[in-house]
């Protein structure tokens, strides 16, 4: 018997299929239409719940603890992220313990013997995660006591940056039982924590007592105070557990001890020593008569001395270097010499390298001198014959005089006038360096800025104490200095010619009345000054008087 088989055929414009009855090609297209157009089902919503605690052997929260191994039992399946950061066990153990997962539990194995009557925290911070989504159980904690008793009192509150009041995570925050000054350079806390992104605290379980508390910013992970590189913080006083509520912590570096960072020859006749500190008294000594010094320049912020020699034919420099804060010190410096082949562009010519108070924009601000800065220290200076004009017409009424002792800076002092062009000119052969160099014709020309280019801010400062020195200071976010006044009671100040930008107010508390901020020491329990910010930015715009009171609290 032979079978017919009837080929049928769908018209792609009507849908009909051809070949069988028209009353059933509906049935048959919408049949092949949902093979062709089949959807694989939906996963569902995606899972955002973090891993899901079943089972603790032995119990959270259990007391009498002699296990050896800890088992905790999830939900899902897990994995750890960073755990040696992550976790904080406290009072910290000598030995790490061994961590592993196994199916969907984790596995803690203990590997030394634990303290009597002792409660043991383990905070997992964000390392627990599931395996698919990477969901995280943000602090877990597993807490158990060896003794009869969990305790149950807390510590909490905040580290902050004593200078800058910046806060940081992951500072250790450390508590001790005893207030031995020397417990932080040897021994490991018997309570701790970390802090989070805002500098907030909290250490918990902790017994009954009183306790040192000790910040510290470590760079070697051993919980000890045995690095000068380390910032550190404390509380003069000891605080009781379970008291504590808003303990504030101000973490500052100890004063290193006064070195040179760097010793180098930038030109023939110039070298430089920079320091780590401000130097207070510095003496430099050359080892021999062929390192005669001539002259010393010292930097703004005294960190840096440049030395001026008028043998620029020396191989090196050899002195004996000392001050306050540090030992006699050798130091040899390689010099350039005017005959070396490796100079590459580094001249030794007279020229007149800085002109400050005036900007890329070639304008000048009208409360500040212009100040001239020449390439050496100058011997010879005929300044008559300095000219100056605004507008093109020729003034006298500027003064001029060298504001350092090697003649380098030359500061010229006018009343300027806003809105109006200046020229400068300095004829050659005017000035002499010392080493019988003289200047090429130089000519400078500068316009001023517009009294409405500038804000102002009248200040209004209620002090804290009376009687005390204090240092206000108006600062960018970056803690740049625009403006700075010592105080001593409440004052009422009028800032003028203040470029327009946002700004913020920080008051030192200048206990030394050094006129600037000093940092803290550990072992004389002397805490870093204190700075102290206004609550808000002030927005100066151009034209504008902006009005303010700060009463410091």
């Amino acid at each position: 018997m032979i079978k017919v088989i009837r080929a049928i055929k769908v018209n792609r414009v009507t849908g009909v299929v051809q070949g069988i009855p028209n009353y059933l090609s509906y049935l048959v297209f919408l049949f092949i239409m949902s093979c062709a157009n089949q959807v694989p089902p939906s996963g569902g919503p995606k899972d955002v719940k973090p891993p899901k605690v079943l089972k603790t052997v032995p119990e959270n929260y259990s007391t009498n603890f002699s296990s050896h191994e800890v088992v905790i039992t999830f939900n899902e399946y897990i994995q750890l992220k960073d755990l040696s950061k992550q976790l904080i066990i406290s009072p910290p153990l000598q030995k790490p313990p061994d961590v592993s997962i196994h199916k969907k539990s984790l596995v803690i194995k203990l590997k030394e013997a634990l303290k009597a009557n002792t409660t043991y925290t383990m905070n997992f911070g964000e390392a627990i995660a599931d395996i698919n989504e990477g969901n995280i159980l943000e602090n877990y904690q597993y807490v158990f006591s060896t003794g009869d008793v969990l305790d149950s009192l807390a510590m909490k509150g905040k580290v902050i940056n004593a200078f800058d009041h910046k806060t940081e995570k992951g500072i250790l925050v450390m508590l001790y039982k005893t207030d031995e000054d020397s417990i932080p350079y040897k021994s490991r806390p018997d309570y701790f924590s970390r802090t989070n992104d805002s500098g907030q605290f909290k250490i918990t379980n902790i017994a009954p007592g009183d306790y040192k508390i000790f910040a510290l910013k470590e760079t070697n992970s051993n919980y000890l105070f045995d690095s000068r590189d380390e910032n550190i913080a404390f509380a003069n006083q000891l605080v009781t557990a379970g008291k504590g509520d808003s303990i504030r912590l101000q973490l500052f570096k100890e004063m290193e001890k006064q070195r040179v960072t760097n010793a180098y020859s930038e030109t023939p006749g110039k070298a430089l020593l920079a320091f780590n500190l401000p130097v207070r008294s510095l003496s430099i000594t050359p080892v021999n008569d062929s390192s005669k010094i001539s002259l010393m320049e010292f930097s703004a912020k005294n960190d840096t001395v440049t030395i001026w020699y008028e043998n620029r034919e020396l191989d090196s420099l050899n002195l004996f270097v000392s001050d306050t804060l540090m030992k006699t010190d050798t130091v040899t410096i390689r010099l350039f010499k005017t005959s070396s082949k490796s100079l590459k562009g580094k001249e030794a010519q007279l020229k007149l390298n800085i002109i400050s108070s005036i900007a890329n924009d070639g304008f000048a601000d009208l409360d500040k001198n212009l100040l001239l800065t020449f390439s050496h220290p100058l011997k010879e200076a005929d300044l008559a014959q300095l000219s100056l004009t605004e507008d093109s017409i020729p003034v006298k009424d500027f003064t001029m005089h060298f504001v350092d002792s090697v003649k380098r800076k030359l500061s010229i002092t006018k009343k300027w006038k806003e809105k109006t062009t200046y020229k400068l000119f300095i004829p050659p052969a005017t000035v002499t360096d010392m080493y019988g160099q003289k200047n090429d014709t130089f000519q400078l020309k500068f316009r001023t800025r517009s009294m409405t280019d500038y804000g102002t801010l009248a200040l209004q400062v209620y002090l804290p104490q009376s009687n005390h020195h204090y240092l206000l200071q108006l600062i960018d976010e970056k803690d740049n200095i625009y403006r700075q006044e010592k105080l001593a009671s409440d004052t009422i100040l009028h800032l003028e010619y203040l470029q327009p930008r946002k700004y913020r107010l920080k008051l030192i508390d200048d206990i030394n009345n050094n006129g600037e901020w000093d940092t803290g020491n550990y072992m004389q329990h002397l805490q870093p000054e204190e700075t102290i910010y206004y609550g808000e930015e002030i927005n100066v715009r151009a034209n504008w008087d902006v009005e303010t009171t700060w009463s410091v609290k």
